[in-house]
């Protein structure tokens, strides 16, 4: 499944940077795969070294929790449950385009605005402090496709998740290398 998850990691990484302008001078990550590829309790992490790599480009630090330390992303779940209970309760969209506009909305007359139960401020009036702290984008964009190795058949096919696609002629029966993105 690492092979699967890993761009859209990435991906979904660097579109947050962009959207909000800039990179965290630390992200702190939980122990899935894409990101730690080991941490034995009471010993460093091992990176995903696609992940260091990742980090490298854009400048910033990665932190593992520690094992069965839940309490060390106790925000990022409280998070997930208001985002559930406050936006995601009850609502039937049928798109990504319609979730994103509502979400866009939400956030500006919803949560952006409320006072934080945890800071007793407002979220926008916090950015307006955090936003200049963040480290400046990375020029270019980090090419978060994955490369597979795939064999073609004598009709010209690759297998890519369960799906076959085209190959020109001259590649029939070859081994090849398959860029994935997550589009």
């Amino acid at each position: 499944a690492l092979a699967e998850t890993l761009e859209h990691f990435l991906a979904a990484q660097q579109n947050a940077f962009v959207y909000f302008g800039g990179a965290p001078r630390k992200v702190m990550v939980d122990n899935l795969k894409s990101a730690v590829l080991s941490h034995p309790a009471g010993q460093p992490a091992i990176f995903n070294p696609r992940y260091l790599d990742f980090a490298a480009f854009h400048g910033f630090a990665i932190k593992a929790c520690n094992v069965r330390k839940a309490n060390e992303k106790g925000r990022v779940e409280n998070a997930v449950g208001y985002v559930k209970k406050s936006f995601l309760n009850g609502l039937n969209l049928t798109s990504l385009e319609a979730v994103n506009t509502a979400a866009r909305r939400w956030l500006d007359e919803v949560a952006n605005v409320r006072i934080h139960g945890q800071t007793r401020q407002k979220p926008v009036e916090l950015w307006t402090l955090e936003k200049p702290k963040l480290l400046p984008l990375a020029s270019g964009v980090y090419d978060v496709g994955l490369v597979r190795s795939v064999h073609a058949t004598n009709r010209c096919r690759v297998v890519f998740d369960t799906n076959r696609y085209s190959v020109p002629h001259e590649y029939a029966s070859c081994r090849l290398s398959l860029r994935a993105y997550p589009d």
